[in-house]
């Protein structure tokens, strides 16, 4: 019986896994910011390459929820992976802003004339430490 949940789970979490990862390569795809950001870093030809390590990390990231896996890796390690994470989590954002052309209309509502690249870092450093302090501070030990 406890075999048999275990197989079963696992089928559950990869494909719950590649359900998430094509759900969220689809919204990539039709708002277009997948190929807006190959094209900003000019690496288009790894397309495929980012399709594959999307599905492959949704799916990843269901089996270890769902048979609740831990990964001792130490805090340096938790370190750079929230900042990779972060890295991409800010890109994207600014990617799919600038394709569904949110930054323009923003700029010309609240008429900035300059300084908005000021803005935008404020706002990183301010998402920086409020990240930061939530989990000093407020995070569960």
């Amino acid at each position: 019986m406890y075999m048999l949940r275990i197989i079963l789970l696992g089928i559950f979490g990869f494909a719950g896994g590649a359900i998430s990862a094509s759900g969220f390569f689809a919204v990539l795809t039709i708002v277009g910011v997948m190929n807006r950001f190959a094209k900003v870093t000019r690496t288009a030809k790894h397309i495929k390459l980012y399709e594959d390590m999307i599905i492959l990390g949704a799916t990843i990231g269901n089996i270890l929820v769902i048979f609740q896996l831990v990964i001792h890796v130490g805090i340096i390690a938790c370190a750079i992976f929230g900042l990779f994470s972060g890295i991409f989590i800010g890109s994207f954002l600014v990617c799919l802003a600038e394709t569904i052309k949110a930054l323009p209309i923003f700029i010309r509502r609240i008429r900035i004339s300059s300084g908005l690249g000021y803005i935008i870092l404020f706002l990183a450093i301010g998402k920086g430490i409020g990240s930061l302090m939530y989990f000093y501070f407020l995070y569960p030990k």
